[in-house]
């Protein structure tokens, strides 16, 4: 029999892509609040191609199911994305001189869909950060509700850590967050804010300590979205999120063009002598290689 009838409405199940995705993120839903917790081998997250393009699909999932009405979207373990796999890029050959299909396939072909992953979703999303993010802070910054943990720290690896152009959707992002000037001096510096700092500048709304952290989430998803009807929580998600959707849909391909293009210039990972693997998972400063 063919999965899905023309006599009825699509529709995905919770029990099928949790399974489906759960290399990926583990998931629990009570009374219509979905928990996703972004993993990796069921520690911290580290980001690496696979997740990096398991993310489009695994939202679209969450977005065709009725029955989620609230998501709260948080990492493992101490910290919320702060480090890469290296062995994932090795996969893929990304240790060996640059090529025209490493740009497109992997990074821009993704990065132009994967924020929308979260920004089609028709329901609210809390942000839950649960320690340390050095990249793709658009996975927690352009949701709904954001909170953080006292120990989580930010900053931006693309310009000083892994040598590349910071365009896949950060130059919008902070630009907004921070404020032009202080937005390139972050970007450009390799700047670390600390949870405080964040609270300050508005970047988040809240800041707990770790073991109050879910359990605000949960209090926030009940309070102050499933206290709501249907109709008002979702038109009111619809209505703040719209200015993230415009925004992106004008700068973000012209971010990732830039950023691919430029790594055909000087791409660090096949760089051995300048190349530094584990300033990149810091987000410290790493080849200070410039081009012939």
């Amino acid at each position: 029999m063919p999965p899905f009838k023309q006599t009825e409405m699509y529709r995905t199940h919770l029990h099928e892509y949790a399974e489906k995705w759960s290399d990926y993120f583990h998931m629990r839903r009570e009374d219509g609040i979905l928990e996703v917790a972004m993993h990796t081998d069921g520690g911290s997250a580290r980001w690496g191609l696979e997740l990096h393009r398991a993310f489009i699909p695994a939202f679209a999932d969450i977005a065709h199911d009725p029955e989620n009405e609230c998501v709260i979207f948080t990492g493992t373990g101490d910290a919320f994305l702060a480090s890469m796999t290296q062995e994932g890029w090795e996969r893929y050959d990304f240790h060996k001189p640059y090529s025209f299909d490493k740009g497109y396939d992997f990074w821009y072909a993704d990065q132009v869909h994967e924020p929308f992953a979260l920004l089609n979703l028709e329901i609210p999303v809390i942000a839950a950060i649960n320690g340390p993010f050095f990249i793709h802070q658009e996975l927690a910054l352009v949701n709904d509700i954001v909170l953080c943990t006292e120990d989580t720290t930010m900053k931006d690896g693309h310009y000083t850590g892994m040598g590349i152009v910071p365009g896949d959707g950060t130059q919008t992002l902070f630009r907004e967050l921070l404020g032009p000037n202080r937005a390139k001096y972050f970007l450009l510096t390799g700047q670390t804010m600390d949870a405080q700092e964040m609270l300050a500048a508005g970047v988040v709304g809240e800041v707990l300590p770790r073991e109050e952290l879910l359990p605000r989430a949960w209090e926030i998803a009940r309070t102050v979205f499933m206290a709501r009807s249907r109709s008002h929580r979702r038109m009111t998600r619809a209505l703040l999120v719209q200015p993230w959707r415009e925004l992106l849909v004008r700068e973000l391909p012209f971010g990732m063009a830039q950023e691919c293009w430029a790594t055909h210039g000087y791409w660090p990972m096949a760089d051995e002598d300048s190349y530094n693997m584990e300033k990149l998972q810091k987000g410290e400063p790493g080849s200070e290689k410039t081009e012939g």
